[in-house]
């Protein structure tokens, strides 16, 4: 039945044509350039972390977090994508702890760009860079600089909340991220997970082809996640739309936000006994 703005469950044909392609915006010619989603052959993405002295770790790790939806998001149209890291004279490196807690994946290879090209098979498709850098060669994709703010307290944050509360910021932009914001994307993640996991107890239903679709034209049009999430939260108070196509859809997009929704499916519900 649709839903108040007309979202329909209908089956949807799931990405993966080898004609699709994911278009990004190019620091070295300021246009949109089309990218392959490493269909005939691995998409090859380097990144490069901020020189120190201009933006250092907090903005390397945003780079490697833009690097890691651009992976994901080749995935998800069926492709092969492979991550380098280079780690040059002067780059500060960012500490493969904390980009794993971030649900950032390792890279492939890292090293010098000569040494990555030679490890994964060629040079870089796409360089994804944190501060000014710019490639010499391929497509570059420059990322704002994360700027000092106030530290919040790490107690009871969970760390993939600095995932979401980054990827609600265009990717180009400079940011700023302060304790209420951490908390509020805090919030969001813990209400996606408890609807994930009741929405799980429902039958099994087509995902929602309006919002797949919107999301999915955000990732194809310069790795707009701001639009997923706008998409997400649409879905999520959509009444006339089954539970289950709200489940197949929050999950699937899930892919690319890596935030760990289905975290809470199977856990006992909380209770007040006296209510």
């Amino acid at each position: 039945m649709p839903g108040v703005d007309g979202m329909r469950a209908v089956p949807m044909e799931r990405p993966g044509k080898p004609e699709a392609v994911l278009r990004v915006l190019d620091a070295r010619s300021g246009g949109q350039v089309e990218v392959g989603t490493g269909h005939r052959s691995p998409l090859r993405v380097f990144v490069q972390g901020a020189r120190t002295g201009a933006a250092e770790e907090p903005s390397g790790l945003r780079a490697r977090l833009v690097a890691d939806v651009l992976l994901r998001t080749a995935e998800l149209h069926g492709g092969q994508a492979l991550l380098g890291l280079v780690r040059s004279g002067g780059t500060r490196e960012t500490p493969e702890a904390r980009a794993a807690v971030l649900g950032i994946r390792p890279p492939a290879a890292s090293g010098t760009p000569e040494e990555i090209a030679q490890a994964l098979g060629g040079r870089a498709h796409v360089y994804v860079t944190a501060g000014q850098e710019t490639a010499e060669q391929g497509v570059t994709v420059r990322v704002g600089e994360v700027r000092p703010y106030e530290q919040p307290s790490p107690i009871g944050l969970d760390a993939l909340a600095l995932r979401l509360a980054l990827l609600t910021h265009p990717h180009h932009e400079p940011v700023a991220l302060t304790p209420d914001e951490l908390a509020a994307a805090q919030r969001t993640l813990e209400r996606w997970r408890r609807s994930v996991a009741d929405w799980a107890r429902a039958p099994s239903k087509p995902m929602c082809a309006e919002a797949l679709g919107r999301a999915l034209a955000g990732l194809e049009a310069d790795l707009d996640v701001p639009v997923v999430l706008d998409a997400l939260n649409r879905l999520e108070s959509e009444a006339g739309l089954p539970d289950g196509s709200k489940f197949e859809t929050f999950t699937y997009l899930d892919r690319v936000l890596a935030l760990e929704l289905t975290r809470e499916i199977g856990h006992a519900a909380s209770y007040d006994p006296l209510t």
